[in-house]
């Protein structure tokens, strides 16, 4: 799956936004660049969001609560003052070699001035729009998500197009700091990382968050890594009751992280009731020195942490052939590692289209100055007012 093009007319801080990553560039590593305050992070957020929308999903589980729907409901509203039909955004997706564009409509839908609102009945009358999605209140559609295929939608079949929509959000990941306001959260959940005792709140949340999006994580390090470990461990324990003889999966795990550090770091998983017929419960993780000192994630550093937590997630999470959208990669790293972040990418997910929103100079070095797109905010003043 790649993301080909997207456009958003306007939301909070993007306008105008027509940006192309084009699918026969290599590598698939684009950097995506803005000013503070630019709107990098909720562009990434809102393509998320967009592409998680499927059409067996329910307008009330998917749009309650969240700030989405706040700030999509206060667009409606004006649409529907001003009797307009308004565009959100447009996605254009490819897959096996097939485009696919994905319209997000809201407003009046019964407009008759609006120019969306004519392209909207075209299309639909001509049948090159699928209904994708609706969202209704008061028994009127106030928010639409429609799709075409480069082919003619009428010479498909119509239930494979149907699973092919409903597959998208499996190809879509999200993974950005844990301490960001997300959208698909709700207007309190969102105030709680500013908060003095909105901590172990702000992780409640992000557990929610994670369990209503699976393809979306954060830069945490220690749940993640156990359960890898976790993970490994339950497979070779299986092989064993299949063939008698364990498996190597938590061996050839060690050795991968292993190789990740520079300083002769080896990591150690710590387990309770180690007993070679039983499955071991791992209960934490441990590195050793070379001097064999025993010491803790909490010793190593950040940026130690962040590589080696991006590291088990494309490689024991499988992601293949994905839209990796990732916020802030570069925190945490000296410009050497910042540098070679587009190699470690396409060494450990090689597969994947990768958006990276960031303000790192040394990671754009490691493309062409063609894979690496900006968002040019709408200035508060006119050019001639800076003098």
């Amino acid at each position: 799956m790649r993301l080909v093009r997207v456009q958003i007319p306007e939301f909070r801080a993007l306008k105008n936004v027509d940006i192309t990553f084009e699918p026969d560039f290599y590598p698939q590593v684009f950097p995506l660049g803005s000013l503070n305050g630019g709107g990098k992070s909720t562009l990434l957020q809102l393509i998320f969001v967009l592409l998680n929308i499927e059409p067996s999903l329910s307008s009330a589980s998917y749009l309650t609560d969240s700030h989405f729907k706040n700030l999509l409901l206060d667009l409606i509203d004006k649409s529907i003052k001003a009797e307009e039909l308004r565009s959100l955004a447009t996605i254009t997706l490819s897959h096996k070699d097939k485009e696919l564009t994905l319209y997000y409509f809201y407003g009046d839908f019964d407009s008759t001035t609006s120019g969306y609102h004519q392209t909207y009945l075209r299309e639909i009358q001509e049948g090159n729009f699928y209904p994708y999605f609706s969202y209704k209140e008061n028994d009127k559609t106030r928010f639409k998500v429609l799709a075409d295929n480069e082919s003619n939608t009428q010479q498909l079949d119509h239930e494979a197009f149907h699973t092919l929509l409903s597959d998208i959000k499996k190809y879509i990941f999200l993974i950005s700091p844990s301490n960001q306001s997300y959208i698909f959260a709700t207007q309190e959940e969102r105030r709680l990382p500013y908060m003095s005792d909105g901590e172990k709140n702000h992780n409640q949340t992000l557990k929610r968050l994670k369990d209503s999006f699976p393809n979306f994580f954060t830069y945490d390090f220690i749940d993640v890594l156990t359960e890898i470990f976790r993970l490994a461990r339950d497979k070779d324990y299986n092989e064993r009751l299949k063939t008698g003889v364990y498996g190597t999966h938590s061996e050839q795990l060690e050795k991968s992280i292993n190789n990740l550090f520079i300083d002769g770091k080896k990591i150690t998983p710590l387990t309770i009731d180690q007993k070679r017929h039983t499955k071991d419960s791992i209960q934490s993780m441990g590195f050793k020195l070379p001097s064999g000192e025993e010491i803790y994630p909490e010793d190593l550093s950040h940026g130690e942490l962040k590589r080696l937590t991006i590291f088990i997630l494309f490689q024991y999470y499988e992601i293949q052939d994905a839209i990796i959208l990732m916020d802030e990669i570069e925190n945490a790293f000296h410009p050497d590692w910042q540098r070679h972040i587009v190699d470690d990418l396409l060494a450990w997910g090689p597969s994947n289209q990768y958006i990276l929103a960031t303000h790192s100079y040394e990671l754009c070095r490691g493309v062409t100055p063609a894979h690496v797109k900006e968002i040019y905010p709408k200035l508060p003043f006119e050019p001639e007012q800076q003098l």
